[in-house]
This record gives structure tokens, C-alpha cells and sequence, in this order.
């Protein structure tokens, strides 16, 4: 289970999320919504790690993971709302080395390379990728260690439209096999396709 705890972030003194908390059990999905400049990125950034928070906690069956490595690279996934990719390498070497990172071994895993259709551009340099291409890097990388929290933030928006219903119908499983998804998105229908429950930011502030 994932439990939240007070989150805050402040930026030059203007506070950007006020102090957030939920609860996130296994096998569901939770929704985030909210407009443009809300606060959902920055929470999900704090929940990944990529930004320290002023104040709170994140707890994951039960104990504090602030700060544990563990946690990140083996229970979390996290898709960024743009790809954070290496231009100088090949998606292949993207992947392998954050599999490395990962403490995991052996040949990228079929099925995620097949989901998104990565077979055929592990050759190619990220640089050359096209957003769709890099999103679906991202994503892939988010799999790799068979996470058992998944934090998605806008990951269908740039992702090729054709690949869209395929991840959908992967996360539904996910969830259904105990997967917990945070799931990001300004789109209606997929917050009442794949969550349980939807909480919406507005000006950094969770509403009610």
C-alpha cells in the first residue's frame, strides 16, 4: 500500500502544493486531475523522488521510503510528462541501462518491448526518436522492473495514438493483478475507464 502524508513543495517562498495525503491500496487505480499548472506534476514528482518536499512523507507498506533507493528502482515506476531520455544513446542502451541500474539482468523483456514496439528502434538514438517514439522509451522504462506502483502523468498525451488503447488495456490488467496506478490525465475518458477514485488539484490545493 502507498500512503501519502502531508505533502508540500514550495518554490522562491510561493507555495506550489499545499500539504497533500491519500491512500493507495493494491489493485486500484487513483485519478488525478486538475488544470494546467495545478500542482499534479509537482506531486508526482515528489512521490518519485525527482523533487525533494518541504515537508511530509511517503510510506509504502507501511514504512517511510523517503530516500530509499530500493523503493525507486524496484517498486516505483514513474512516467514523466515529457520523456527525460539521453540523446547520445540508442534506445537499447537506454533501457539496459536502466535495467543495470535496476539490479536486473538477461535480455529487455519481451513483453514490454512488444507493447510498445520497441523491437525494431533499439538501434536507434534517442535523439533521432520522434516524441511518440521517446514516449514510448519513457513508459518502457517505467516496466522494466515490474513495478508494483506505477505513477503516470500524462502518459497517453504524447504517446502515438495507435499504442493508446494497448497501454489502457495493460494498466486495466495491471490493476487488476494487484498493480497500484496513480494515473495523470486531462482526458475524461480515461480517468472513468481506469480509476476508482479521481482527486482533483486546483492552484495546488487538493479539493474536496
Amino acid at each position: 500500500m502507498l500512503e501519502i502524508r502531508q505533502l508540500c513543495k514550495s518554490y522562491k517562498g510561493r507555495q506550489v502544493l499545499s500539504p497533500v495525503s491519500f491512500v493507495l491500496p493494491p489493485g486500484q487505480c487513483l485519478g488525478l486531475a486538475g488544470s494546467n499548472g495545478s500542482g499534479k506534476s509537482t506531486l508526482l514528482r515528489l512521490i518519485a523522488q525527482i523533487e525533494r518536499p518541504d515537508g511530509g512523507d511517503v510510506l509504502y507498506q507501511g514504512r517511510s521510503v523517503l530516500g530509499d533507493r530500493q523503493f525507486l528502482r524496484h517498486r516505483l515506476g514513474y512516467v514523466p510528462q515529457s520523456p527525460e531520455l539521453a540523446p547520445e544513446l540508442t534506445v537499447k542502451q537506454q533501457l539496459t541501462l536502466w535495467q543495470a541500474a535496476c539490479g536486473l539482468s538477461g535480455p529487455l523483456p519481451g513483453d514490454v518491448m512488444g507493447l510498445l514496439g520497441l523491437e525494431s528502434l533499439l538501434k536507434t538514438p534517442i535523439r533521432a526518436l520522434s516524441g511518440g517514439m521517446a514516449q514510448r522509451v519513457s513508459i518502457a522504462l517505467s516496466l522494466l522492473a515490474r513495478p508494483g506502483v506505477l505513477l503516470m502523468d500524462e502518459a497517453a498525451s504524447g504517446l502515438d495514438r495507435g499504442y493508446v488503447p494497448r497501454l489502457l488495456d495493460w494498466l486495466e490488467e495491471y490493476v487488476r493483478s494487484g498493480g497500484s496506478l496513480v494515473w495523470c490525465s486531462h482526458r475524461p475518458e480515461e480517468l472513468d475507464r481506469l480509476c476508482g477514485a479521481v482527486l482533483r488539484l486546483e492552484n495546488g490545493v487538493l479539493e474536496e
